[in-house]
């Protein structure tokens, strides 16, 4: 009895979601089409929460309504998480395509710099990470310590996605912002997998 009573209110708490992302985005529509320049955006702050709680928790159905609604793609969390970004790092491969396909930026990134493709390497999740290769992003796009996707490979030992960086035009060679490279980072860790495998895919430095 517990249990339905549960669910029962969690899916009243999501129509009622839906509904209200429903209502604001006919909002927003009506007052641009009336050329209303104070009130031509809907204000979606309040449904900020579940926009970031879908993406963490893979709810498609929520994040398309939201879309529909014309919530801002590229809203970011305090800690500079957009929903893409949440989901995949959180591993749900259909909300990443979703907000894909709708238009959202996969070369965003944190208040560290970091980004979709940066969060998947370190989870270890391959699948979402070849979907982040393939998008727009410069394969050697860098945080603010100056790494990048193949060096979070080579760290986090993630070798198998090495070849497949390194074949979208991945430097094996680049330096951080403290001029190393990834060989020299794994190779002072002493983890000889890694440097093997850096200097299978060209690492020379």
């Amino acid at each position: 009895m517990q249990c339905a009573t549960i669910h029962q209110r969690l899916v009243r708490m999501i129509m009622a979601t839906l509904l209200m992302a429903s209502m604001l985005g006919a909002c927003a529509q009506h007052a641009y089409l009336a050329g209303t320049p104070s009130s031509g955006k809907a204000d979606f702050s309040r449904l900020s929460d579940d926009w970031f709680a879908a993406a963490r928790a893979g709810r498609t159905d929520i994040l398309q309504a939201l879309i529909e609604a014309k919530f801002p793609l590229e809203t970011k969390s305090p800690e500079g998480y957009t929903a893409l970004i949440l989901s995949a790092y959180d591993e749900h491969p259909d909300a990443l395509k979703l907000l894909l396909s709708a238009g959202a930026n996969p070369c965003a990134f944190d208040r560290h710099g970091n980004t979709a493709l940066m969060g998947a390497l370190f989870k270890g999740d391959s699948h979402i990470a070849t979907m982040l290769i393939d998008t727009r992003c410069p394969i050697d796009q860098t945080n603010y310590a100056g790494e990048t996707a193949l060096t979070f490979a080579a760290l986090f030992g993630r070798l198998e996605m090495l070849p497949v960086l390194v074949a979208h035009g991945a430097n094996p060679n680049h330096k951080d912002a403290r001029d190393a490279t990834a060989l020299q980072i794994v190779q002072q860790q002493r983890n000889q997998s890694a440097v093997d495998s850096m200097r299978q895919v060209g690492a020379t430095e």
